[in-house]
């Protein structure tokens, strides 16, 4: 922001070049989408790999210290990932399965399977496809059993088999440590088994909906609806870092969190509302701070379960904090020496990883903040 602090020379390609859910770069392959038995015809390529989702959730392969698909899920937490998550070590890559071991159940009736799209860098192509095992087991069709048990070839249904023989790790926390692009395709699958699982019905009708093209968009089941197409809905937010004339930066702790989890200033766009309006709108409501300059920074997807943060930086030219005690609990300016002595202190407990409100923070100290 011009004239103010060391934000001026930010590099905000750079900040959005290091946004975990940011990154997707596997081709849609969007064209095909309504084929006829498209999934059927990947699920009998070879090249072809599946991810498992199972909520907020994927799979990744068994770590030696293995950890309890309940102790890690953190999905409805509205400050999460909870300090007493505990994911396996080190870098985290996909559970990836071909199609032949999940092709019985993803062919039966009920199942989810999404195509994700095409990694294009890969010589040939490789398709990606999603399975939310989290469904009701679906019914088998025997035509699609084959002598392929499956996962290290047991019986049992494919999600008895997955909890069993993977580790299940919550978005925020593989997103991190992940590879730009399983990063991106896990965030994909992650979204769109979240809509899936929050929209049974047609919002217009109330009759049940199905799947179609490709997990993309549903259908309505009415015969008096014609096929109506619902597609995912996406839930804006603004999300603003805002700092002082002294670049000092405003964290907030919301009623609905952890007492020691601050993050910056965000909330949903109203209907009608611009992004920019709801900057100022967001920041006087809840601290009572007014704003003057306000710059766009970036976006990240949130999948938890359906918006797209968008990010600002905003420069305050008011400085006495008011919260509401409603939304917001306690706020408070910190400079760049009180904010890492508090992290250091454990008095203070930041955003995780994944969250574009870390990068934020960390964007303005100047460095990563442990």
């Amino acid at each position: 922001m011009a004239g103010h602090g060391r934000w001026a020379e930010l590099d905000d390609a750079a900040f959005m070049a290091s946004l975990p859910l940011a990154q997707t770069d596997i081709d849609y392959d969007v064209e095909r989408r309504g084929e006829d038995g498209l999934i059927e015809w990947l699920l009998g390529d070879a090249a072809t790999r599946v991810v498992l989702v199972n909520g907020g959730m994927v799979a990744v392969p068994r770590h030696a210290q293995g950890a309890s698909a309940g102790a890690l899920f953190c999905f409805n937490d509205p400050a999460a990932p909870r300090p007493d998550a505990t994911v396996p070590e080190g870098a985290l890559s996909l559970a990836l399965l071909s199609g032949a071991e999940v092709r019985a159940e993803a062919l039966g009736d009920g199942a989810l399977v999404i195509y994700l799209g095409l990694d294009r860098a890969s010589e040939p192509a490789v398709p990606y496809l999603a399975l939310d095992i989290s469904r009701p087991a679906p019914a088998v069709n025997a035509a699609h059993v084959s002598a392929d048990q499956g996962i290290d070839g047991a019986a049992g249904s494919l999600a008895e088999r997955a909890l069993r023989d993977f580790d299940w790790v919550e978005l925020r926390e593989f997103a991190p440590r992940a590879t730009p692009f399983e990063s991106g395709v896990a965030t994909t699958a992650v979204a769109l088994a979240a809509w899936h699982a929050n929209q049974r019905f047609c919002p217009v009708c109330g009759a049940p909906v199905r799947p179609t093209l490709s997990g993309w968009a549903q259908t309505c089941t009415s015969p008096n609806d014609a096929g109506r197409l619902l597609f995912p809905r996406i839930e804006p937010a603004v999300i603003t870092a805002i700092v002082d004339d002294a670049d000092r930066i405003l964290l907030q702790n919301n009623a609905a969190w952890r007492k020691k989890f601050f993050s910056v200033s965000a909330g949903f766009v109203e209907a009608g509302e611009s992004l920019e309006h709801a900057v100022r709108r967001e920041a006087r409501e809840e601290v009572g701070v007014e704003l003057d300059e306000v710059r766009y920074l970036g976006s990240q997807p949130w999948p938890f379960p359906a918006s797209i943060m968008l990010g600002f930086r905003a420069h305050a030219c008011s400085t006495e904090v008011l919260v509401d005690h409603e939304e917001v609990g306690s706020a408070r300016w910190f400079t760049r020496d009180e904010l890492r002595r508090a992290v250091e202190a454990g008095e203070l407990e930041l955003p995780g990883r994944a969250s574009i409100a870390r990068h934020m923070i960390e964007q303005w100290y100047g460095e990563s903040l442990g």
